[in-house]
């Protein structure tokens, strides 16, 4: 009878250790997500002109005359 209940109280700390683990891994997961989430929210903005040009190496110029270049070629885009 002895034996059972000290195997019984090993696999519940061995359960409850993972448990533990598991939690941990999931609550640093979601501070990971939140942060990254939060940090695309705040740059939105700079990302729309300013950021993304910086980010290339272009210019205002160049980053118009290739957008406007992938609108001409979406509508020429012919569907069979």
């Amino acid at each position: 009878m002895n034996a059972i209940s000290s195997s019984n109280n090993r696999l519940t700390a061995i359960l409850i250790a993972i448990l533990v683990v598991v939690l941990l891994v999931l609550i640093v997961n979601v501070f990971v997500w939140l942060s990254l989430v939060s940090g695309r929210m705040m740059m939105g903005d700079m990302m729309s002109g300013g950021m993304m040009s910086r980010m290339m190496g272009m210019n205002g110029q160049t980053m118009n005359e290739m957008m406007s270049a992938c609108a001409k070629m979406m509508q020429n885009f012919q569907s069979p």
